[in-house]
């Protein structure tokens, strides 16, 4: 536990200050620099990027996070695992490469009418696609050498820090939005470049190929964990970004600008669990190799109550600020106040389940994730067919909420079942009651005339009675242990 402890803090701390820079470039420059329909563009190509780039892994993430363990030998360059990678790679952009020009004509059949403007910016499509092909394959591997935070700063600082100094060109006029994009399509394919580096200068880079060591038993386990795992990534980025894809379709670029802008608020509730995912999921697969189910159990326990602790927290406390948020950004956003709440909502929901996916997709019966996703996967497309017509992009919000629910329940029914796996108990009850009263308490301020001090006494008071009444109730003895310990009681 103490490294999965170590690289979650590091790795939330590094998550949290690229947060602050993105809620610098999305919830202040975006909004007040760039048009809605130029904003869906952004937020239309990253969801695209994000998909084919998905299914141009071919399930090699999960085979990484599985069967690496069979593979370590550093003293052999690890039996020539990333010779494999790499080819796995070049392939799947291959087949993505294949897709592009068989859909291009569809995609400007569609979207003409809409916005013929950003067909011209469809060619992005296939640099943002390699790059980001390599940076998920890349950063995979890197978490198997114990490192989840690296690929992060990369991610979240560093491409941040890079959009923000090509926003603020923009906003002063030294560049225009054509040449911005493509400052943005080079910021947005750094990470790869800076990871791979990393990874060279560490000695963890080789090429060189050892086909001999995997075995008929071993090329079975990984095309059969490559095959689940293409199905259960690409339901997973689907469930995440086919509704700004549906959006553009059915209301245009300008509500996915609205969107896009507004999810970024809500999805700040599931910072914290970005991290720990990335490191439980070597140590859980090393668990299962040893059939060590009490550490899995432990892990997903404690993962599922701290995980709900923060996520309750960072709810109430951007959800009481949510007129102060519309003080930032110009009129037309508040369109997508719904959509804060019913996002954040839904992350919420997906830290009560803790590690659950990392220990079904690293389990005996990892097909079962797969079948979650495509579920969960299915249910989102349909979900937002029905409730996008109805309720704009509210209905998206709320379509992405239910589904996460049947999802999370689905998984934690399975391991209950199989595993007898339960980590619920009366303290998640008391951490949905607190939020309650902390929130309560939060909305009998007076409203303070600068939005800037509102939040810092609103957010001071909400987060001081809940965390007061987070020990004093002794949800958590790691929390309680970890409150005296900086207090300096023992």
């Amino acid at each position: 536990m103490g490294i999965i402890r170590q690289q979650t803090i590091k790795g939330s701390f590094v998550s949290y200050i690229g947060a602050i820079l993105g809620f610098i470039n999305t919830g202040i420059l975006y909004p007040n620099f760039f048009a809605t329909d130029q904003i869906g563009l952004i937020t239309w190509l990253g969801a695209i990027t994000t998909v084919a780039a998905q299914f141009s892994t071919l399930g090699f993430n999960n085979v990484t996070a599985r069967l690496f363990p069979y593979f370590r030998n550093e003293n052999v360059n690890h039996n020539g695992y990333l010779f494999i990678l790499f080819w796995v790679g070049m392939l799947g952009f291959s087949l993505s490469l294949i897709a592009y020009f068989v859909l291009q004509p569809v995609a400007v059949n569609v979207y003409q009418d809409e916005t013929p403007l950003y067909l011209n910016y469809l060619v992005y499509l296939i640099p943002l696609v390699f790059f980001t092909l390599f940076y998920n394959l890349f950063e995979g591997y890197n978490r198997v050498m114990y490192d989840a935070v690296s690929g992060t700063f990369f991610r979240d600082i560093v491409f941040k820090v890079l959009n923000l100094t090509f926003l603020i060109l923009y906003s002063v006029k030294v560049i225009d939005f054509s040449q911005f994009i493509l400052l943005y399509v080079l910021a947005y394919c750094s990470p790869t470049v800076f990871l791979f580096v990393l990874l060279w200068v560490r000695g963890q880079i080789s090429f060189a190929s050892n086909l001999k060591f995997v075995t008929p038993e071993l090329r079975k386990s990984m095309t059969s964990v490559s095959l689940f795992g293409v199905l259960n990534g690409l339901s997973d980025k689907l469930a995440n970004q086919i509704d700004r894809i549906m959006i553009v379709s059915y209301i245009g670029l300008g509500p996915t600008g609205i969107f896009g802008t507004m999810t970024n608020f809500g999805s700040l509730v599931s910072m914290p669990s970005r991290s720990l995912k990335k490191i439980a999921s070597t140590v859980i697969a090393e668990s299962w190799k040893n059939n060590d189910l009490k550490t899995i159990n432990q892990i997903y326990s404690q993962s599922g109550l701290h995980q709900f602790m923060l996520g309750c927290l960072l709810f109430i406390g951007i959800w009481i600020n949510i007129d102060n948020i519309f003080e930032i950004v110009p009129d037309q956003f508040t369109d997508g106040k719904y959509v804060v709440f019913f996002i954040g909502l839904g992350h919420v929901v997906q830290m009560l389940s803790g590690v659950s996916g990392v220990v079904i997709q690293s389990s005996p019966y990892y097909r079962m994730q797969t079948v979650f996703m495509v579920m969960y996967g299915l249910l989102v497309i349909i979900t937002n067919a029905i409730m996008i017509p109805i309720w704009g992009i509210t209905g998206a919000a709320v379509a992405s909420l239910s589904a996460t629910f049947v999802f999370n329940l689905s998984k934690y029914l399975f391991l209950l079942k199989k595993y007898q796996f339960q980590p619920f108990n009366y303290r998640y009850l008391l951490v949905v009651l607190i939020s309650a009263l902390a929130y309560y308490l939060g909305t009998l301020l007076p409203k303070i005339d600068w939005f800037v001090f509102d939040i810092a006494i609103r957010s001071a008071l909400v987060g001081g009675v809940y965390v007061l009444l987070m020990f004093v109730c002794k949800i958590s003895t790691e929390f309680n242990q970890f409150v005296k310990k900086k207090l300096g009681i023992f």
